[in-house]
C-alpha cells in the first residue's frame, strides 16, 4: 500500500470513530490529528484554545491540491448551521470582494452586485478557442464572439451583462442535470471536462465515503438521487486568489443525519471558477467536542485540481498556490468560529 494510500484509510477510519460517543469521539479526533495529520501536541493546545491549526496534506498528482483545518468553536451545532444558512453574510471573509446567493431557478438579478474586473474585460475580448485567460465553455466563448461589438461605448456593461448570464446558465444547466452538465472548459488547446475533474477530486476523498457514504453519492448522483435531511443553497463568489480575482459559483449541502441529528457535515462542491480551478471540494465536518466546557469541532478537508504551472518558476508558483489554498481554509474556520460565536 502506498504513502498515500496509507493516509487515506487511517483517515476515512478516524473520521468513521467520529460517530461515537462524544467522550470517545474526542479521543478519535485527537488520534484523527495526531497519527493523520501529524499535527503535534503544542497544535493539539492551539485547537483546543480556540485557535485555528492547518496544514497542507499531500495530493494525489501535481494538478491536486489538498489541505487540512480545525478548530475548537464555544456554541452549539445548530447555531453554526442555522447562521451558514445565510451564505452571502456568514461566508464573506478578508479575501472575499462579491458574494451572493441564487435562487432556485437562478435570475440576472442574483447577480446585482457582481462587477467583471479589467482583467477579465481584457481577456473575453481577446478570447478565442483553445486561447484564453479566461475559463469558459464552448456554447459561452460562441456567445462573446457573436453577441460583443468591442467597439461599442456601453461594451463593458454589455460584457458584464453577458457574464451574468453565462454564470446564470452554468447554474441552471447544473440543477437540471448535475455533476454532467458541468463545463467543459475550452481556455487551453485541449478541452478539459470539469465533470470528469471532479470525479477526480471525489475518487481522492475516501473519508467522505466512510464518514458518509449517502452524502457522497448525492454529491455525484444530484439532482437524480434525493438524501434525507440535506439542505442545498447555491451562491456566488468574486475572491482575491492571487493575481486575478476569481469568480466562481458554489453548491452548498447541509447534511443532518435523520437516523443521528448529532452527526452534521457540510460539503461544498465548485460548480465553476473562471481563473486556476478545475475542479473544487470542501468537506467539513461537525464534531462533538467534550463537556466542559462542550461546543464542536470544525474539521475541514479540502481538495482541489488547479491548473498546474510550468516552466522555470513551475516549483515556486505551486508553493505560493499551496500556501493560497491553506490560507483560504485558514480564513474560513476564522470566520466560521466568529460568527457562530458572536
Amino acid at each position: 500500500m502506498s504513502e498515500t494510500s496509507t493516509r487515506h484509510a487511517i483517515l476515512a477510519a478516524a473520521l468513521m470513530a467520529m460517530t461515537l460517543p462524544a467522550a470517545a469521539e474526542d479521543t478519535a479526533v485527537r488520534t484523527f490529528l495526531r497519527r493523520t495529520i501529524g499535527l503535534t501536541d503544542a497544535q493539539l493546545a492551539d485547537i483546543e484554545s480556540g485557535h485555528v491549526v492547518t496544514r497542507p496534506l499531500q495530493g494525489a498528482d501535481k494538478p491536486e491540491m489538498a489541505a487540512f483545518g480545525a478548530v475548537r468553536v464555544a456554541a452549539k451545532k445548530d447555531v453554526y448551521l442555522e447562521r451558514l444558512r445565510d451564505v452571502a453574510v456568514f461566508r464573506k471573509g478578508p479575501s472575499t470582494i462579491q458574494i451572493g446567493r441564487f435562487h432556485t431557478p437562478p435570475v440576472i438579478a442574483d447577480l446585482d452586485s457582481l462587477t467583471l474586473e479589467d482583467g477579465d474585460f481584457d481577456a473575453a475580448r481577446k478570447c478565442k478557442p483553445g486561447d484564453c485567460d479566461l475559463k469558459l465553455s464552448r456554447s459561452a466563448l460562441d456567445r462573446i464572439q457573436k453577441e460583443m461589438d468591442w467597439k461599442a461605448p456601453d461594451a463593458r456593461a454589455r460584457a458584464t451583462q453577458l457574464t451574468k448570464q453565462m454564470l446564470v446558465e452554468y447554474v441552471s444547466a447544473y440543477l437540471r442535470g448535475g455533476t454532467t452538465e458541468m463545463a467543459t472548459y475550452v481556455d487551453n488547446a485541449s478541452p478539459l471536462e470539469t465533470s470528469a475533474e471532479f470525479r477526480k477530486v471525489l475518487a481522492a476523498s475516501p473519508y467522505l465515503v466512510e464518514y458518509a457514504p449517502a452524502l457522497k453519492r448525492y454529491l455525484e448522483e444530484y439532482p437524480t438521487g434525493p438524501l434525507a435531511g440535506v439542505e442545498n443553497v447555491f451562491y456566488w463568489t468574486k475572491d482575491k486568489f492571487g493575481p486575478k480575482p476569481t469568480m466562481a459559483i458554489y453548491h452548498l449541502t447541509i447534511w443532518r443525519d435523520p437516523a443521528d441529528p448529532t452527526r452534521a457535515a457540510v460539503a461544498s462542491k465548485q460548480i465553476y471558477a473562471s481563473h486556476y480551478f478545475q475542479a473544487g471540494l470542501d468537506l467539513t465536518a461537525l464534531v462533538d467536542a467534550p463537556a466542559p466546557p462542550g461546543g464542536f469541532y470544525l474539521v475541514d478537508l479540502y481538495r482541489a485540481r488547479i491548473d498546474p504551472p510550468t516552466g522555470m518558476l513551475s516549483g515556486v508558483l505551486l508553493g505560493k498556490i499551496r500556501g493560497g489554498i491553506e490560507q483560504g481554509v485558514a480564513e474560513g474556520l476564522r470566520t466560521a468560529k466568529q460568527r457562530t460565536e458572536q
